[in-house]
């Protein structure tokens, strides 16, 4: 009999480890992804107090700039703007649109251009592949960004293809792609710009380092749900026993 019981308490401090391990280990990585968040805003809140760094004709490498506030002065190629799908903002889905500027200060036909993420748009509700016209300058501009060395991108199930030479509505987009698509020489990073254009676009981009309250949310909730479990398991593997066997204890009878 009491080898049964020992048995009977086995499954349940087992399975209380095993919660316990997964719920701490939950808010480890939520406390980390927080930690990870917090060294970014801080590295973005020093590169945005740095004077911004304007662009040459010349590459660069993308470790210089990478999170730097930028200036880049050229023309926009907007027969080569290409639109990422799938972006959504304030719960209403749309696009981001990209732009292939060549750096004003290149002195021949094959200086360096820099691809921007211009903004986002709206789609149309009535045609998903229908594309927005976004009003593109023709004349030289100054426009001012952050430059990325990449950009987070969708979760693909599957690699995509390369986009057909006529094709502008993208689900992936890298600078390897949008170089061998386009034919231009890149800058090693995209910009994404910060300044303002009459061009309809939103620019209120997310931060880097935002969600960092989020992930202590999740942590404390996980280190909760594992302290809980721990309360649980004293409750019915310490507690209880003796309460049962106070229950079958017999009785005097007069």
């Amino acid at each position: 009999m009491t080898k049964y019981r020992m048995r009977v308490s086995l499954v349940p401090t087992l399975a209380a480890l095993v919660v316990v391990s997964v719920t701490v280990s939950l808010g480890n990585w939520q406390m980390r992804r927080a930690d990870e968040k917090e060294r970014l805003q801080a590295a973005r809140d020093q590169a945005l107090a740095a004077p911004a760094l304007a662009l040459p004709a010349h590459a660069m490498p993308p470790e210089a700039v990478d999170g730097r506030r930028v200036l880049v002065e050229g023309t926009m190629d907007a027969a080569r703007t290409v639109y990422l799908d799938n972006r959504t903002r304030q719960g209403i889905a749309g696009f981001h649109v990209f732009t292939p500027m060549r750096i004003e200060a290149a002195q021949s036909d094959d200086g360096y251009w820099v691809l921007v993420l211009r903004g986002w748009v709206a789609r149309d509700l009535a045609d998903r592949s229908k594309l927005p016209e976004v009003p593109t300058p023709s004349d030289p501009v100054r426009i001012e960004g952050l430059a990325q060395a990449s950009l987070a991108q969708a979760l693909m199930l599957a690699p995509a293809p390369p986009p057909a030479p006529t094709e502008r509505l993208w689900a992936l987009i890298t600078l390897e792609r949008y170089a061998g698509w386009s034919g231009l020489p890149l800058q090693p990073f995209f910009v994404r710009q910060t300044s303002a254009l009459p061009d309809g676009l939103a620019r209120d981009w997310a931060q880097p380092g935002s969600g960092i309250d989020k992930h202590h949310g999740y942590a404390f909730q996980w280190y909760a749900l594992a302290l809980a479990t721990v309360a649980l398991w004293l409750w019915f593997a310490l507690r209880r026993p003796g309460a049962q066997a106070r229950g079958t204890e017999p009785t005097n009878s007069r």
